[in-house]
């Protein structure tokens, strides 16, 4: 029994790191794309006339940054999700290699 519960355990484990790291895309996420920069243009042009913005345009960059912000806070809610999954799951092959007769 020992000798197929090993296997399947170390099969499971892989099988879960490898659907972690697939469902993880590459590449940039929101928190890159970089709510700074805009702040960056408006500080630099700032005091022009041409750099004057209306009131819908204000209003579409305060709901835009809002946006954001919930965007990076659900992709923080994601990996606190994962990070509990994995660690619920280590915990169980753990139990399960415990009750495994040496």
């Amino acid at each position: 029994m020992k000798k197929f519960i090993l296997p399947l355990l170390g099969s499971v484990l892989i099988a879960n790191l490898a659907t972690g790291c697939v469902a993880t895309p590459a590449g940039p996420s929101i928190g890159s794309l970089g709510a700074g920069s805009d702040t960056a243009y408006l500080n630099a042009s700032r005091g022009r006339a041409d750099a004057q913005v209306t009131a819908v345009q204000a209003e579409q960059y305060r709901r835009q940054q809002a946006i954001v912000s919930d965007e990076m806070a659900l992709e923080q809610q994601k990996r606190q999700n994962t990070l509990q999954n994995t660690n619920g799951l280590l915990q169980g092959i753990g139990t399960i290699m415990q009750m495994v007769p040496r």
